[in-house]
């Protein structure tokens, strides 16, 4: 295709990436599991690298290491189902301070709109219903959901096992597809793409810790109910860039005005989840996960938009890692380092010097012709 006119070649690449992106839509249910296990298994290799060393039989290494996990990943989602079930019982039982925030808000629609009071009447009685309605959803969806990651998190397990008990062999495999020259070449990427994977989801497990703790003391000392569970479902949700956390704090905000008679542990919950946010953004994320992750913003936006589309929640949690690791392979090929250029960090630093990253000398304009 090097020797095809620039006219056939554009086409030819847009028709590639419209085939990828449907193939990736309808294979969702196979290739989702597939990648998760793959970015969890790189994670996890430490752990059965060192439990090799110490003489650990293969396949014993790989029980131990998926023990760790199976134990850590559902003991996390039962307590997350059991306390979301908490809290949607707390709103349900509270039931009479939702009637007197109604008949507040009917006072204050009568008084400053001037409403039909019968008109009011209707519009908050069918509120208070959603409301409670959705709330029974809200649990019983969590019950769903739970029980759909649990069939989907066996099939990771099943993943994981086989890419940690059959890693030399699927290292041999790739390097049997290229010549003795490309050899080292292709052990220096998986090498640089493991560092890169490792680095950025075990920097993400830390900033989730930190931010879960910092939120943790502030919902106590306000004293919420199931500070933990509202403190750490945020701090996770803050692996989703940008929006995460207005999500994560929408959930403990709105348990706090349904529950509480003021509106002041509300707004001091608001405050909370916005002075970590800053913290975060600032100072935690860049200083533990760093720049190694190097994805410019306006690149990490539209992967996060695109992973959504076509694997929803997942696919924004995996679109930054992915396409980080996308730049990594890109940079290594000098007729794709451009397009590697393009999503990194790079392209925002007014420090870079794009020259250096493409290895060329900047050529200085030729001086204007003396005059005679």
């Amino acid at each position: 295709m090097s020797k095809l006119p620039l006219t056939i070649k554009i086409p030819c690449y847009l028709l590639s990436l419209v085939l990828g992106v449907i193939i990736l839509i309808y294979s969702k249910d196979f290739l989702l599991p597939m990648v998760l296990a793959a970015l969890l298994s790189l994670l996890l290799y430490p752990l059965f690298k060192k439990l090799t060393k110490w003489k650990f039989p293969t396949i014993l290494a790989v029980f131990v290491t998926m023990l760790v996990v199976v134990v850590v990943v559902v003991g996390t989602a039962m307590i997350i189902s059991k306390e979301i079930g908490l809290a949607v019982t707390d709103i349900i039982n509270s039931g009479g301070k939702i009637n007197d925030k109604i008949v507040a808000l009917h006072n204050f629609i009568a008084v400053h709109f001037h409403v039909d009071d019968a008109t009011i009447t209707n519009w908050l009685s069918s509120l208070k219903d959603k409301l409670l309605g959705n709330a029974g959803n809200v649990a019983s969806g969590a019950l769903s959901t739970t029980g759909s990651f649990m069939s989907s998190l066996a099939l990771v397990i099943v993943y994981v096992f086989c890419f940690l008990l059959y890693n030399r062999a699927f290292h041999d495999f790739a390097y049997a597809l290229m010549g003795d020259e490309r050899q080292s070449e292709a052990s220096t990427i998986i090498g640089h793409i493991q560092k890169l994977v490792q680095h950025y989801l075990l920097g993400l497990l830390t900033v989730i810790f930190i931010i879960g703790t910092l939120n943790s003391i502030g919902l106590f000392i306000i004293g919420v109910d199931h500070a933990l569970f509202f403190a750490f479902f945020a701090a996770m949700l803050t692996v989703i860039p940008y929006i995460g956390i207005f999500i994560g704090a929408s959930l403990p905000v709105m348990y706090v005005l349904l529950t509480r008679d003021s509106m002041w542990p509300a707004a001091g919950v608001l405050g909370i989840f916005l002075t970590v946010q800053f913290l975060e953004s600032n100072f935690i994320t860049p200083k533990i996960v760093g720049s190694r992750v190097s994805v410019n913003p306006f690149v990490a936006i539209v992967a996060l938009l695109i992973g959504g589309e076509i694997w929803g929640i997942p696919g924004m949690l995996l679109s930054i890692p992915l396409t980080a690791v996308l730049k990594l392979l890109l940079d290594t090929r000098p007729k794709t380092k451009a397009i590697g250029y393009f999503l990194g960090s790079e392209l925002t630093d007014i420090k870079n010097d794009p020259f250096k990253f493409f290895g060329k000398k900047k050529t200085e304009p030729a001086p204007p012709p003396k005059k005679k």
